[in-house]
């Protein structure tokens, strides 16, 4: 058995021999019995301490190692040492993962198997935004060296790429959020002639695409062959295999998710709806996307309504997106915008701004907050023109303005059109009121706007249950049951 390679050699028995001189031995096998050793001794209940210490002084072996037996025995002990390590720290951890992605061997089928557990473990102690910023720093600096083998810079692009997929699958995106910059590197090489590095790519963006509980906004802007390619990739999957529930990983020394998180019965779907892509979504600079010259008070300057009305349509193409880079641009809009709610009739017109208006509420959150509290107010007042108070019109994008104003502000606001004389404007505002206690932008601004309103709320609304008019004791009546309902348990 001696004539074969090291790595087909018959085991032997290196017990008797000292841990330390096994492990700086040039003998394969040796080596191989060191970490056998050290990973049963790390794994142990009554594990001594002085193990993980020989271990950590010889890390360096085991990134050395070559040939895969080698690579197997050293990172499973690498993998006992970062698991169960009580004094594994990030500073030590988190070079290893520049380590393992230069490594010689990366591109070998041993070391793409057992690098991505490593890096999990790694990320469980540095946090995913760390691990990410490390793998991103390494790959630019792959991309700027001089000199490089292009083959084998393909193979270290496909891992680097494989561990973003690995760490979205372990962590899910509320760790792994795309914000982190990973998904432009990932769109960027899904064109890349190198069929590894796009299946990498579609890879990762199908698990983020299963998480979102759809294509990520920002993949929508992939070309036209590879949008289709990852629109046929989910088709082809099982509504089990799409299906995402809680994260399989936590941080070390993070405190398990409660059952209501969506981890016990409510599944990836109630996972996907914690989801905000707001919070997934990279900031877009709307005046990159408008036309040169583009100035919304030339809409006052023009006579056909139709022009108008596309005019603003360019500007609410550019602003439909889930994050907007906020800027002194949307401030210079409040003059004009207050101008066409207030005195404009053609109702394309008031729709088209009003859109506008909703979409940077809410893709710009409390960057918007100001020019939000400009703006409601005017909005509100047209509450008793039915012609334009309607879903379409002006109530939804009322509503989206919640995404930047605070809940009790917009109460005091809308509490003066519950007293109205107009049937109608009391009937709108208190539906209006009733909507807002459940909206998405309350729940995520202020999840306990109900209980912490409740005696305002009911003093606005109780006294309405004996309004003489049906119509407005019913609609008091279920605002005060949603009220009830929702705080059953205050």
């Amino acid at each position: 058995a001696s004539g074969l390679p090291p790595e087909f050699q018959a085991a032997e028995d290196f017990s008797s021999e000292p841990l330390e001189a096994r492990l700086s031995s040039k003998d394969l096998n040796r080596r191989c019995s060191a970490y056998a050793h050290l990973s049963a001794a790390m794994a142990a209940a009554d594990a001594d301490t002085g193990v993980f210490d020989l271990l950590k002084t010889h890390i360096s072996t085991c990134l050395a190692e070559t040939l895969p037996k080698g690579q197997d025995a050293a990172l499973n002990a690498l993998t006992v040492y970062l698991q169960r390590s009580p004094d594994a720290s990030s500073a030590e951890a988190l070079p290893l993962v520049r380590k393992l992605v230069e490594h010689k061997a990366i591109d070998k089928p041993k070391m793409q198997q057992l690098v991505p557990p490593v890096v999990c473990l790694v990320a469980e102690l540095c946090e995913c935004p760390a691990v990410v910023g490390e793998i991103m720093a390494c790959l630019t600096d792959l991309e700027n060296a001089k000199k490089k083998t292009q083959g084998f810079f393909k193979k270290q692009v496909a891992i680097i790429i494989k561990l973003v997929h690995e760490l979205l699958a372990e962590f899910g995106p509320h760790k792994m959020s795309p914000k982190l910059g990973y998904l432009g590197l990932v769109l960027k090489y899904a064109t890349d002639s190198d069929r590894g590095i796009r299946e990498a790519c579609y890879g990762a963006l199908v698990e983020l695409s299963c998480w979102m509980g759809g294509v990520p906004e920002a993949a929508k802007a992939m070309e036209e062959p590879q949008k289709k390619e990852l629109v046929k990739r989910l088709e082809a999957m099982s509504e089990e295999e799409r299906a995402r529930s809680a994260p399989k990983r936590r941080y070390r020394g993070e405190a398990p998710p409660a059952a209501a998180d969506g981890s016990a019965q409510g599944g990836a779907s109630k996972l996907v709806d914690q989801y905000d892509p707001y919070d997934m979504a990279e900031g877009v600079d709307v005046q990159k996307k408008l036309p040169k010259g583009w100035c919304l008070e030339k809409v006052f300057s023009m006579d056909k309504w139709k022009e108008k009305q596309e005019y603003l349509q360019v500007l609410s193409n550019a602003l439909d997106a889930p994050r907007l880079q906020p800027s002194g641009f949307f401030a210079s809009l409040v003059p004009s915008f207050q101008r066409l709610l207030k005195s404009e009739s053609n109702l394309p017109i008031v729709t088209e701004a009003a859109k506008c208006i909703g979409l940077m509420a809410k893709a710009l959150r409390k960057d918007f907050e100001r020019p939000a509290r400009q703006l409601l107010p005017v909005a509100l007042a047209r509450m008793n023109d039915k012609s334009v108070w309607k879903p379409n019109i002006l109530v939804e994008r009322v509503e989206q303005m919640l995404w930047s104003v605070p809940f009790d502000w917009f109460m005091d606001e809308v509490q003066g059109y519950v007293g109205s004389k107009s049937l109608f404007v009391k009937k709108e505002a208190i539906g209006l009121l009733l909507r807002t206690l459940e909206s998405p932008a309350v729940l995520s601004a202020c999840p306990d706007a109900p209980q912490r309103h409740l005696a305002a709320l009911a003093a606005l609304v109780v006294p309405l249950i004996d309004d003489s008019d049906n119509g407005v004791r019913h609609e008091a009546a279920k605002f005060l049951a949603v009220l009830a309902r929702i705080n059953a348990d205050s």
